[in-house]
């Protein structure tokens, strides 16, 4: 899949290609129009990781139908879509819920905003002090 990494590298998240996918139909009334696809990762995604991805979802535009979990035996991308989407757009919004991977990825090791704040105010103030 286009926008995917496979395999673990180091700290980088991936897809684990070795493993199946699942498909689950809506479940109930409300959601029978609906697929969920769940794209399996090598292994697990740090709470940090999987908060900074369903920030990253959430801010796209518009806002992408897709978040990470951890479960017991691995993490999880997991995308919802209605079951009538277009072929090229369901591929479009399976290859941005992958692209996020590696935003997550950068987003994990940046440091805080915080600690960007405070390193610009000692360097003014050091500045400042001559």
């Amino acid at each position: 899949m286009p926008g995917c990494q496979e395999g673990k590298r180091g700290n980088v998240t991936a897809i684990d290609p070795g493993a199946d996918i699942q498909l689950q139909p809506g479940e109930d009334e409300k959601h029978a129009d609906y697929v969920t696809a769940r794209i399996p990762l090598a292994g697990h995604a740090s709470p940090e990781w999987l908060r900074c991805y369903g920030k990253l979802a959430d801010e796209e535009n518009p806002p992408l139908s897709a978040r990470a979990e951890d479960e017991p035996d691995r993490s999880w991308i997991i995308v919802r879509v209605p079951a009538t989407i277009p072929q090229e757009r369901l591929l479009q919004v399976l290859d941005a819920a992958c692209d996020l991977i590696p935003r997550a990825d950068a987003a994990e090791q940046a440091p805080p905003p915080a600690a960007r704040a405070e390193a610009i105010v000692r360097e003014w103030w050091a500045a400042r002090r001559g």
